[in-house]
């Protein structure tokens, strides 16, 4: 097992996090309101979030929330879709979410400039609030100033979210997500503080591992797309593939046999039921399973702040699924080492 010194490993961002996301919380759900009033006093009745890889999952995550508490018409996009395959219906109607912690993306750029061209209300979710793209052309800037990137992205898209709902079509279960984000800084130092030890135990089992399948549904969606492919792929080297649990059985079950490895995130939504129907049958037929269950992790929180919560877990689950495979997860092949 690889021997690093954690406070160094630019990968974890959880000594940070708690601090940060507590600040944003605080600081930026007056501007986010703020922002959700002009969307609301334009007539605002569509909205497009793109990003690409992480800031492209939290869109799925905002559009999850459209879709189940409103009648907001809402599409996620990466850059390059964005801009080959702009939506007809893109309009004055229309606001633009663009989302990149840098805020220098060259297709997320490139979509913001197409968004202003068709007169869209756009808005960028970035860490900076100066000297990027991103901040320079959107009418609307969220500048969290945080290394917890996938906290802030999230929190950003879902206040966005949930303000919309509240003012347009109110919702006594949005409300109840509202009052429970304050609470999340004192859930993730929860995790942050127990779970790193669970991890490292967890990890040393499937070290064999070269990769897995991660299975959810709905609203870990957004956090199965983001750890386990782009965190698998990218900071693991680990082959990787997500699957919705709805869609296990319509081919994904003739992979299963002895073996196999597969990464279950069980919310307590509603879909809850069909995550563990793949489970069972995976059991049956002796595949490897590990399972991070939002009933264990949630300490009472809403379900739909399940991607929020269980990052913590899994974050530590990835960086030690690494580092027991004897891999820096900073370490890099090709990104930012060779031209794409």
């Amino acid at each position: 097992m690889l021997h690093l010194d954690k406070n160094k490993v630019d990968f974890l961002v959880t000594s940070s996090m708690v601090a940060e996301v507590e600040r944003f919380i605080q600081n930026g759900q007056q501007h986010i309101e703020n922002i959700v009033n002009e969307l609301v006093n334009r007539n605002i009745t569509k909205v497009y979030f793109v990003g690409c890889g992480s800031s492209k999952a939290v869109g799925t995550a905002a559009k999850y929330l459209l879709n189940k508490y409103s009648t907001i018409g809402v599409d996620v996009y990466t850059g390059w879709n964005f801009v080959d395959h702009t939506p007809k219906a893109l309009d004055t109607t229309s606001a633009v979410v663009v989302i990149s912690h840098s805020g220098t993306t060259e297709e997320v750029v490139k979509s913001l400039q197409i968004a202003n061209e068709q007169g869209a209300t756009t808005i960028s979710v970035v860490n900076k609030p100066e000297g990027n793209p991103l901040t320079e052309g959107a009418e609307f800037v969220i500048a969290y100033q945080a290394e917890a990137m996938w906290e802030c992205h999230l929190l950003a898209v879902y206040l966005i979210a949930l303000h919309w709902i509240q003012k347009t079509q109110p919702s006594l279960e949005v409300e109840k997500i509202l009052k429970d984000i304050p609470k999340l800084p004192h859930v993730l130092a929860y995790h942050i503080d127990t779970f790193e030890e669970k991890a490292l135990e967890m990890t040393k089992v499937v070290s064999h591992w070269k990769g897995f399948y991660t299975i959810a549904a709905d609203p870990l969606l957004s956090l199965a797309y983001k750890e386990g492919v782009i965190t698998n792929m990218e900071f693991m080297w680990g082959h990787g593939a997500v699957i919705e649990s709805g869609e296990f059985r319509h081919g994904p079950l003739e992979i299963v046999e002895p073996g196999v490895p597969f990464v279950f995130l069980i919310g307590t939504d509603e879909s809850r039921h069909i995550t563990e129907r793949a489970l069972q049958f995976v059991k049956k037929y002796k595949g490897e399973t590990l399972v991070f269950d939002y009933a264990d992790l949630s300490q009472g929180l809403h379900p739909a702040l399940a991607p929020l919560v269980m990052f913590v877990p899994l974050e530590w689950f990835s960086y030690y699924f690494s580092v027991v495979r004897d891999h820096n997860p900073d370490d890099r092949r090709y990104y930012g080492v060779v031209e794409y």
